[in-house]
């Protein structure tokens, strides 16, 4: 795990033009959806489906670039290469990681959702 920011509010809200309700949406819907892409992503993992896997991992990166968030980021891309290889020798701790830097990215769009709420 890195010490570096989780994600760069800055630039995600660059993107949607400094736009705070449209950045709010954005996070509602990633922490509705983000989980159930990283579920899809395991369960095509348990079954050895490497291309169902690159596909919610595709989806999922999709979604985390959104926010800027390079740790996050990095799992899920090296995730999707690997599973778009055929090579799911490691995809296992790669989706581990995975799991961790996404519950690491949501606890802190969260915390900014309730700390920009109060502001």
């Amino acid at each position: 795990m890195s010490k570096d920011p989780i994600f760069s509010l800055d630039e995600a809200l660059s993107r949607v033009d400094h736009d705070r309700e449209t950045f709010d949406m954005m996070v509602e819907l990633f922490i509705e959806h983000g989980p159930k892409d990283l579920a899809e992503a395991k369960a095509a993992l348990g079954v050895q489906d490497a291309a169902g896997l690159a596909r919610s991992s595709h989806r999922l990166k999709g979604a985390i670039l959104q926010f800027c968030a390079p740790a996050a980021l990095h799992a899920c891309k090296t995730l999707e290469d690997t599973a778009k290889a055929g090579n799911l020798l490691h995809a296992e701790a790669l989706c581990t990681s995975l799991e961790l830097e996404l519950l690491r990215l949501l606890n802190a769009l969260r915390h900014e959702r309730d700390t920009g709420l109060a502001a």
